[in-house]
């Protein structure tokens, strides 16, 4: 197996000013059927404990974007140094749907990297790309296939692989998990595949679209009622505003497609998120459950929109960094994965 040199110093998260209305305030969580987490922001997750390689812009496909311009989409893999065949997690960076930066969130990823998983971070389609929530599930599931088919170059087992988005990326996570099988979110290089996916993690990801603002206050929901954002053009229907267009808000949302057989879930929301109402996990949550599938789900005490820094609240994103929180994902990580027949071994 050979995986490349070990990895880099820490890459710079580059700032990202987001056109959309950003809370005032926030209603208090719904923790009915949820578990609230109060974690201590100043006890983090360990880092360098494990020696970790790297390999980076990885193509995975080449896609034709609208105009005909053709662009390759990447993929950075993290793994323990070593030959055995490891858990594979696939990791889907946020950016309102607007950008996929998957060199976001390295820390967590090194993290889970070290505690036994490769982790693979995959840039997929997004607007700026002329794309729609179908094409970023598309890119997800040919990223996947990509992985596996190169599974002795990776060291993956190929019969282990998880979902992990925060964010838009949580939403992507989602709506992929609960798809396979659905001919409309693959295409033909990439049949799908049912039982591809065994957990999903969504982190403060949106799902009902038309939702999004709902715990926020009136300004902020009436933005969303009455004018067409951004998220209506990822939804194909740009310049609609969400009451015009509730069929397409619904085929974009992961809870429409929840059933029995869907892979576990777990949720992670931040009580005081005024980006992405909290609701909006328990929204997948609840479908979840009631369609008889795995799921639960943790509100973060206090925590904003993950590393919130680019709405100058330095620091508010270290509950979601903290030993606790990245307990949770890598124990869940281990409960549904390590117990996965390898295969190919």
């Amino acid at each position: 197996m050979t995986i490349g040199e070990n990895m880099p110093a820490t890459p710079a998260t580059p700032s990202f000013a987001l056109p959309v209305p950003v809370a005032t305030t926030v209603a208090p969580p719904d923790l009915t059927d949820s578990t609230l987490l109060d974690v201590d922001p100043d006890a983090q997750m360990s880092l360098g404990a494990v020696e970790v390689d790297s390999r980076s812009d990885v193509v995975y496909a080449t896609v034709e974007l609208p105009g005909g311009a053709r662009r390759e989409l990447k993929v950075d893999v993290l793994r323990p140094t070593g030959d055995e065949r490891l858990p594979l997690v696939v990791f889907l960076p946020g950016g309102a749907f607007l950008r996929c930066n998957k060199a976001m969130a390295f820390e967590a990823r090194r993290h889970v990297a070290e505690s036994g998983f490769v982790v693979a971070s995959v840039e997929y389609r997004v607007t700026s790309d002329g794309a729609t929530f179908y094409d970023s599930v598309r890119d997800v599931r040919a990223a996947l296939a990509h992985l596996r088919s190169h599974a002795d170059d990776f060291g993956i087992d190929p019969g282990a692989v998880a979902l992990w988005g925060e964010s838009a990326g949580g939403h992507v996570a989602a709506l992929t998990g609960v798809t396979d099988g659905r001919p409309e979110f693959s295409d033909a290089s990439d049949p799908a595949a049912p039982g591809r996916v065994r957990a999903v993690i969504d982190a403060y990801g949106s799902s009902e679209l038309s939702a999004i603002a709902d715990d926020f206050d009136e300004a902020a929901r009436l933005r969303y009622r009455q004018e067409a954002t951004h998220f209506s053009a990822y939804l194909g229907r740009p310049g609609a505003p969400f009451p015009e267009i509730p069929e397409t808000v619904r085929a974009a949302d992961p809870a429409t497609y929840a059933t029995a057989s869907a892979p576990p879930f777990l949720f992670l929301h931040g009580s005081e998120d005024m980006l992405v109402s909290p609701s909006q996990t328990q929204h997948v949550h609840q479908a979840l459950r009631a369609a008889g599938a795995d799921s639960t789900r943790y509100v973060l005490k206090g925590a904003n929109h993950g590393d919130v820094g680019f709405l100058g609240h330095p620091g508010t994103g270290l509950p979601w960094t903290s030993a606790t929180t990245m307990g949770v994902v890598t124990g869940f990580l281990h409960r549904r994965l390590d117990r996965a027949d390898v295969t190919g071994r």
